[in-house]
């Protein structure tokens, strides 16, 4: 009896104390799970299965499926398949991808690094290289969301890789490139199947930053069979800063398997790049405030001078002299008066024809 209403006085005082439930975090989030069990592969659905589904922004009440799946069907052996998640935070509190475990080599992902705020998207974009395998495979990830309230995801992805149609290699990857670059990779195609007169007909255009060239090469004849064809993919010296990540479709005249994908990914970076791209400070007359810049190139670079400062801001350049890809510079404010400054500083590098990188400048001093 005493334990009863001890439990009726403390939901009495409002300590908020919820229990443990699968639905997960709602408008008051459940207490975390102990990090062991988290760890672990459920048979109840998790709530963090919820972050993946399409439409779970418009229809938050739905319930977690028991997996969270996608197959990328039959393809050419080789190929590695990508295939890009939206993650919706639709709980009130803070999410990140605190783990990722893998089920097989075959397997990899591109780690989704930013917090989700409430309401918020991301992209958790994972992968399967055929290569590794042959025939039909099944494998799961399990991407564990925390760190303060801790659900385990579950999601299976499945291909076929095929023997007679094969890529090497299995996607074009141009790394990180700096903005202006032609760059230029290709795509073997190789048919060994029944097939006498198999071929690739065409590709299906799309609005990329590259372009496509597609080449018969060789051919078996009408008694062997078999046949190869090159694709070249030309990255456009005119291509926009930010990542690459394309598909490009070929037909084929096979009809049980009339399309081949060939995935593209790429970062091109602008001369400079600034995080965040705008400053902005707040801070009382007599006191100062200061924010971080980082500054991104494609080749490691030294910041040389800033200029623009004034009107009580000033900027504090990187104290190691070495040349780095990535540099760090402060903005800091000491207002005298109240009011407002907009400034707009040049970030000059040492880089030869290098024009620098424009950071704009909000601050506003109060009493």
């Amino acid at each position: 009896m005493k334990r009863v209403l001890r439990s009726i006085a403390v939901s009495a005082i409002g300590l908020g104390l919820t229990t443990v439930s699968l639905a997960g975090p709602t408008t008051k989030p459940a207490p975390p799970a102990p990090a062991a069990a988290a760890a672990q592969p459920s048979t109840q659905a998790p709530w963090a299965n919820k972050f993946f589904l399409p439409d779970i922004a418009n229809n938050r009440e739905q319930a977690a499926p028991a997996l969270i799946t996608h197959n990328f069907g039959e393809v050419p052996h080789g190929t590695l398949c990508v295939h890009k998640f939206t993650v919706t935070n639709i709980y009130d509190v803070p999410m990140q991808i605190t783990d990722v475990r893998l089920t097989c080599s075959c397997l990899d992902y591109v780690p989704m690094t930013k917090e989700l705020a409430p309401n918020e998207t991301g992209e958790f974009t994972v992968t399967m290289n055929t290569a590794k395998f042959v025939g039909q495979n099944s494998q799961t990830f399990y991407v564990t969301f925390g760190p303060k309230f801790v659900s385990t995801a579950a999601i299976r992805v499945s291909a076929t890789s095929r023997t007679d149609v094969s890529l090497t290699p299995g996607a074009i990857g141009f790394g990180t490139v700096p903005q202006g670059t032609r760059l230029n990779q290709s795509v073997q195609i190789k048919y060994s199947g029944r097939t006498r007169d198999w071929k690739v007909t065409e590709v299906v255009q799309g609005n990329w930053p590259f372009e496509v060239k597609l080449s018969e090469v060789g051919r078996g004849g009408p008694l062997r069979g078999g046949a190869e064809y090159q694709v070249d993919v030309t990255l456009s010296g005119r291509a926009a800063p930010g990542p690459i990540s394309e598909q490009i479709t070929l037909k084929t005249n096979d009809p049980t398997n009339p399309l081949i994908q060939i995935g593209v990914t790429g970062t091109v970076v602008a001369p400079l790049e600034l995080a965040p791209g705008k400053a902005r400070l707040e801070a009382k007359v007599g006191e100062s405030a200061s924010q971080r810049i980082l500054v991104r190139a494609a080749k490691p670079f030294k910041i040389v001078g800033v200029d623009g400062a004034g009107d009580g801001i000033t900027v504090e350049l990187p104290a190691a002299p070495a040349a780095l890809p990535v540099q760090v510079v402060v903005v800091k404010f000491a207002p005298k008066t109240a009011g407002t400054v907009a400034r707009q500083l040049r970030i000059r590098t040492d880089q030869p024809g290098e024009g620098g990188a424009l950071l704009p400048v909000e601050a506003e001093g109060t009493k």
